[in-house]
């Protein structure tokens, strides 16, 4: 939040920022942001990338899918984090296929959005 606050999207405008466990409540809140914080602030929360690590929960993924898009979702397991002794890599993998979205929308999640997030420029 603190983020949008001082606006420090608008001063780095080129700026990647990736938000653990699918955005946390910020797609739960979606109404509330665009309604609060106004539709200016609401593009610069929509900016943000966010990972996989929810522990299995494929509707949340979805959720999170619908307010940041497909291409901002990027694989990650919190590992080691969350199941011993490795973290929850098998449990977000099976959430992943549970989600409705197609096998190149998978392979955007598991590989390429992350490298077209690193190599993209502006």
């Amino acid at each position: 939040m603190q983020i949008v606050e001082k606006e420090i999207c608008k001063k780095y405008p080129n700026l990647k920022i990736i938000v653990h466990h699918a955005g946390a409540m910020i797609p739960f809140f979606a109404g509330r942001i665009k309604y609060i914080l106004g539709k200016d602030k609401e593009k610069d929360f929509k900016k943000f990338y966010v990972d996989t690590a929810i522990l299995g929960n494929s509707k949340a993924l979805e959720l999170a899918t619908s307010y940041f898009g497909i291409d901002h979702l990027v694989f990650g397991t919190d590992a080691p984090l969350g199941i011993m002794p490795a973290g929850a890599t098998k449990e977000i993998l099976d959430a992943i296929d549970k989600m409705n979205i197609t096998n190149e929308e998978k392979e955007q999640i598991l590989k390429n959005n992350i490298i077209n997030m690193i190599n993209r420029r502006g």
